[in-house]
This record gives C-alpha cells, sequence and structure tokens, in this order.
C-alpha cells in the first residue's frame, strides 16, 4: 500500500456526470450603439509625418532596412554597427523623403 492510496481512503468515490456545468442555452445579450454620435471634424493645423502619411518610397525604403537589420547578426543599429549591405539600406532609409514636396 502507497502512501498516497491511504491519504485518498477517506474521500468517497467521485460520482460521473455530477462535476459537469449546466449550461445555458439562452442567446446572450449583444452590446449596440444606441444612437450614433456626431462629432466635429478635428482640425489640423499642422502637418504631421509618420508612417501613415509617408511616401510609399519611404516606406519601402524603411521595411527593407528594418527587414534586413531583423536578421543581420552583423548588424546592431543601437551602436550604428553595420555590415556593408545594413550601411546601404541605412543611407537610402535616411536619404529617402518622407513627405512628398508638392
Amino acid at each position: 500500500m502507497s502512501l498516497l492510496s491511504g491519504l485518498l481512503d477517506h474521500m468517497p468515490p467521485a460520482a460521473t456526470g455530477t462535476d459537469s456545468r449546466k449550461v445555458d442555452i439562452r442567446p446572450r445579450p449583444r452590446l449596440v450603439v444606441a444612437t450614433r454620435i456626431d462629432r466635429p471634424a478635428q482640425l489640423i493645423t499642422g502637418s504631421h509625418a509618420n508612417a501613415a502619411t509617408a511616401t510609399p518610397e519611404w516606406r519601402h525604403a524603411r521595411d527593407l532596412y528594418l527587414n534586413h537589420i531583423m536578421v543581420c547578426r552583423a548588424c546592431y543599429a543601437p551602436t550604428g554597427r553595420y555590415c556593408t549591405e545594413g550601411a546601404h539600406l541605412r543611407s537610402d532609409y535616411e536619404n529617402t523623403p518622407m513627405e512628398a514636396h508638392v
């Protein structure tokens, strides 16, 4: 006889089917917006450049640069250490205009 069987001797046997939770078949209420709120358009006082408003060329240069430095073991951006390809991609990224000049 093991120590575990001695500990479990005082416990009643588990009855099958009594441990399952009751399933609620009623549909749950869904949250919906009762009335639409019309807000005035926000005024944009100045142009703010970000990746969403950047030129496609800038985004492409950024993506090439970031995809390279994430996998290249020779490149380490925080210290400015790049392999030849990484240095070229970094200069393309820095020299590509983010905003289109109109």
